[in-house]
């Protein structure tokens, strides 16, 4: 299995809260190589106060990165992102530097503070649509406000907000009920990507393979394609990406309820 795309990885090193040097940043993408991911997407968090000089900071350590992983003979392609901090006037942020989009194209990855949701979510993704930018929800399984509200996911959706699913969040890295929104998502059609978010070799380590094949099993080969190759790719080339199909009726009758009672739903 090759041809992975990795969206969503920290392993950009001493920026953030993932790899904490240019070694484990490397050892980071030779797992994702040898999990057949052939680009990865860095992304380190970038705030809502944070400004140009930041953003200096990440072009600067990515230039510098890029030309250890070429030195180190690597065979995954990197790339710039951020994982941005959701506020409102995002379009404004997004459109300040390249290095606040997925590989400095029009995808833009963003992170929903924990609690409450607020009741101007949707007007605030809606006004970075019309700035010509598409937005791309990080991890909403993991918001336990928003995993839990599918009338509310629905809404977004309605407003061309793209969902990154984490491939940890699908084998239960992250506790029961995310693991349950995170399967809901992807047979649902609902889930538009599905990354590593990797921050480190152990216990958030860049990997796919394991959700690919969990995929393959629960929504067939196609879907799998779509959420680990196609979508992600259309991020690096900027074309538009492929809307899933709810897989819950297809030819397996009661697998939801079996992964329930599996979960001890």
């Amino acid at each position: 299995m090759h041809g992975f795309v990795d969206i969503h990885c920290h392993a950009l090193p001493g920026v953030d809260d993932g790899a904490t040097s240019v070694d484990m940043g490397l050892d980071m993408l030779r797992r994702a190589a040898e999990e057949g991911v052939d680009d990865v997407v860095l992304t380190p968090h970038f705030r809502a106060d944070d400004g140009a000089q930041r953003s200096q900071q990440l072009q600067d350590c990515f230039a510098q990165f890029a030309d250890a992983v070429d030195s180190a003979g690597i065979g995954v392609r990197v790339h710039l992102g951020a994982e941005l901090g959701f506020r409102f006037g995002l379009a404004q942020l997004i459109g300040s530097s390249p290095a606040t989009r997925l590989a400095g194209g029009s995808y833009s990855l963003v992170d929903l503070p924990p609690g409450p949701l607020s009741p101007g979510l949707e007007q605030a993704f809606f006004e970075v649509r019309a700035a010509g930018y598409r937005p791309i929800l990080a991890h909403p399984e993991r918001h336990r406000n928003l995993a839990t509200d599918p009338d509310r996911i629905d809404r977004l959706r309605a407003q061309d907000l793209l969902m990154q699913v984490n491939a940890g969040s699908l084998r239960g890295r992250f506790g029961r009920r995310a693991q349950a929104a995170a399967i809901r998502l992807a047979e649902s059609g609902k889930a538009d990507f599905i990354g590593s978010d990797g921050h480190d070799l152990d216990k958030r380590p860049p990997s796919l393979r394991s959700a690919y094949e969990q995929v393959v099993e629960l929504a067939g080969p196609e879907e799998a394609q779509r959420l680990f190759v196609h979508n992600p790719r259309c991020v690096l080339t900027g074309t538009p990406v492929q809307e899933g199909q709810p897989t819950l009726s297809r030819e397996r009758p009661g697998m939801w309820a079996r992964l329930r009672r599996r979960l001890g739903r």
